[in-house]
């Protein structure tokens, strides 16, 4: 599979554009980590946790809900991930504790989202073609909302299918399908832009769907 540029990809003949969000329009990994390290230096000062203290518990608890609720959006839930850490951490089930982390996690990050290079110019491109496009992401809907308003996506991007309503993550067919019936279009009507060959890649061809794996731009915020 060769990866593409935004600039290349070829929108002629098609009448949708299927795209993932996470990585694929913005860099998902250096927002996580400023994020994951102001969650760490909130455990280190209100609540003496030490960082190799909040690594290990952590990564125990969400590796624990990744198995538990494997092909899920809650999978990735931060607001699980927090209350397991509390109930690990601290031998009960603290609400406030974790309700506060994960809005402090997802606010760091959201500060620091911006596009990758192209990606804006090519949902230009899509919206002045006329082609209708559809967001298809994994992950909970609240949160995949607000990283739409974060990049206001609404100028560009028609539609949203998100795992938590549809059920199941990609690669399973049932998320493209309905991004298809949203759109009201065919297989052969569209193209996938994403930035995962498992997921996005393979999971539109495997239907019919032509896809694009879009190239790692370089760009660290």
């Amino acid at each position: 599979m060769v990866k593409q540029i935004f600039e290349n990809i070829e929108l002629k003949d098609l009448k949708g554009i299927l795209i993932d969000l996470d990585d694929t329009l913005y860099p998902y990994p250096p927002n996580h980590h400023r994020s994951m390290d102001v969650c760490i230096k909130k455990c280190e000062r209100d609540y003496n946790i030490t960082r190799e203290q909040f690594d290990t518990c952590f990564k125990s608890v969400r590796e624990k809900i990744h198995i538990e609720l494997f092909g899920q959006a809650a999978s990735h839930s931060r607001l699980l991930y927090f209350q397991r850490f509390s109930e690990k951490y601290f031998g009960h089930t603290l609400p406030a504790f974790a309700l506060e982390m994960e809005e402090l996690y997802w606010s760091e990050f959201l500060s620091g989202m911006e596009f990758y290079p192209g990606a804006e110019d090519f949902l230009k491109r899509v919206k002045m073609a006329g082609i209708k496009s559809c967001i298809v992401t994994d992950l909970t809907a609240q949160i995949q909302f607000r990283k739409w308003q974060k990049l206001d996506l609404g100028r560009y991007i028609d539609f949203m299918v998100n795992s938590e309503e549809a059920g199941i993550e990609k690669p399973d067919a049932c998320i493209f399908e309905l991004a298809l019936s949203k759109l009201g279009l065919k297989t052969g009507e569209v193209a996938m832009v994403g930035d995962n060959e498992e997921k996005d890649i393979k999971g539109a061809e495997a239907m019919g769907i032509k896809a694009y794996l879009i190239q790692d731009t370089g760009f660290r915020s």
